[in-house]
């Protein structure tokens, strides 16, 4: 974990290896069993909707054409199954002289998050793409990729407006039409692709396009291709006899890369089982040996009169462009290590808390629940109070920055999931138990990660986790409604406009997100319970 004070630069981070990454058993981690329909199961709910019901949406919007039709053959779906709206790239042409600044956007919006590219190299491969146009060549899929990206990634901060935007397609259907663009093309040259590092690098970028445009079961398709790819390549390094140039700058530089990929593969995949029912990374059983990627190496910098390691640019055009440039670097870095570590540490959790093997809480099992859950929320207390500056956050409050978000938005994923067995246990048992004195803590703080999730994730912001984003507000939802509807807990006053804040922001993308309409059914319904209860 995090040691380092917040002046201290991202070639000097100080982890706790075995406290923050446990051990690579961690890595096989249980599918769905933290998932929203997970909690659809809770007794609780009465079996209202079938097991299933809501991933059961995502196959079927993401289903063939040919596919598209019920058991008589008549073309027609069930309700919440809707194929998702396609894209209209009719009359939508490229321009190749903006490749240079969407490969910029790229870099500064989607790279920052998943730092699998050498910079300079995919600047040399836009030089060759702008002086003989776009080859059927790796190089040029990677850059159609990067472009790709750079049409549909936003900033942070630039949120629409729900009564403006009937839904997130027509809000951006230029970026998304110019963007499917780009990526049809790339896709026509994957198929092209060697064994070389480029392949890997390609298909992850284009599972991460797919996860922007919230197409997840596509997505996972790239990123297994990415991961068997990258599998290939590492065994073939391996058999490679070490060579000088191995300590050389540019040797360390592609060992730096090396490990960037393998993280942000494995990553990726991880979070895609945690949702739906697919086979294990087969990077999963391949011991890597790093565990984490090595920092990169960034421009020298000179220390003010104030100490604080940055150049002050005293209103040069050029500094201040130069300052920027290695405060993104550093909280870039800084980003993608914290990523790693919760990773780790949210595998630990699923594997401790959602086994195959686990039953759920017990009378008997509680003081030992309740003694390893205490035990990694210290540690995740700890790991909060060493966050290097660039990252830290005020947990509950909406971070005014991308990256620390993002931060925030997975450490309340990480204690919703610690703290949500024992809500489970108590919506399903009667009061008055013996453990009730042990449980009654751990229920509140299920409770308020519930209600931080619902107001503190930012969902209308379009990045490679926003699909997850609304996943996660779906099982909060579901929990939350699963307590009030108990009537045997004590849940905060003005819940229902949290309920409602959902309902609205997940109308807006509905149109686009796989599974999203099931989703507003399950919840509306419940919603309709416990009015007809009141």
């Amino acid at each position: 974990m995090f040691s380092a004070s917040p002046n201290t630069q991202p070639s000097q981070p100080i982890y706790d290896s075995e406290d923050a990454h446990g051990t690579y058993d961690d890595q096989k981690i249980p599918c769905t069993k933290a998932s929203p329909d997970s909690i659809l199961q809770w007794p609780i709910f009465e079996g209202q909707f079938p097991l299933n019901y809501i991933i059961d949406g995502v196959f079927l919007a993401e289903m063939p054409e040919d596919m598209d039709m019920d058991a008589s053959g008549n073309g027609e779906v069930s309700k919440g199954t809707q194929p998702r709206q396609a894209f209209h790239m009719r009359g939508v042409a490229i321009n190749e002289d903006a490749t240079t600044g969407l490969v910029q956007r790229f870099l500064d919006l989607v790279h920052i998050k998943n730092p699998i590219l050498d910079p300079d190299t995919l600047w040399s491969y836009v030089r060759h793409v702008t002086e003989d146009g776009f080859q059927w060549d790796p190089p040029s899929c990677l850059v159609l990729l990067a472009c790709a990206l750079g049409s549909v990634s936003e900033e942070y901060g630039i949120t629409p407006s729900l009564r403006t935007y009937q839904n997130s397609l027509e809000e951006r259907k230029h970026d998304l039409n110019v963007g499917e663009k780009y990526f049809n093309l790339a896709q026509r040259r994957l198929g092209l692709l060697g064994k070389g590092i480029l392949t890997p690098q390609c298909h992850f970028l284009a599972g991460v396009y797919l996860m922007y445009t919230q197409r997840p079961l596509s997505a996972w398709s790239e990123f297994d291709s990415a991961s068997k790819s990258y599998h290939i390549y590492l065994q073939c390094r391996s058999r490679q006899p070490s060579h000088p140039c191995d300590d050389s700058p540019h040797g360390k530089r592609r060992r730096g890369l090396e490990q960037r990929l393998y993280w942000s593969c494995y990553k990726s995949e991880c979070e895609l089982r945690s949702q739906i029912e697919l086979p294990n990374s087969s990077l999963a059983d391949f011991q890597y040996p790093d565990l984490l990627p090595s920092p990169p190496e960034l421009p020298v910098s000179h220390s003010d009169e104030d100490g604080e390691g940055f150049l002050r640019p005293h209103g040069s055009p050029a500094k201040m462009k130069a300052l920027d440039s290695q405060k993104q670097h550093e909280q870039s870095w800084f980003y993608y290590l914290t990523e790693i570590t919760l990773r780790r540490i949210t595998n630990r959790v699923l594997n401790m808390l959602y086994s195959n093997d686990s039953h759920g809480l017990t009378e008997a099992s509680i003081p030992i629940m309740v003694k390893a859950v205490n035990e990694i929320e210290q540690q995740l207390q700890q790991w909060h109070a060493g966050l290097p500056a660039p990252i830290q956050y005020t947990e509950g409050v909406m971070p005014d920055e991308e990256l620390p978000c993002m931060v925030h938005g997975r450490v309340l994923e990480i204690k919703f999931c610690l703290f949500r067995p024992f809500l489970e246990y108590a919506i399903h048992q009667p009061q008055g138990l013996a453990s009730q004195h042990l449980i009654g803590p751990y229920i509140e703080k299920a409770i308020w990660a519930s209600l931080m999730i619902l107001r503190c994730i930012n969902t209308l912001h379009r990045h490679h986790g926003t699909w997850f984003g609304l996943r996660i507000c779906t099982a909060a939802s579901l929990a939350l409604l699963g307590a009030v509807k108990c009537g045997k807990t004590d849940v905060p006053q003005g819940w229902q406009d949290d309920i409602r804040g959902v309902i609205e922001v997940f109308r807006y993308w509905e149109a686009e997100s796989p599974g999203l309409s099931r989703a507003l059914e399950v919840i509306e319904a419940i919603m309709d319970t416990i009015r007809a209860r009141v």
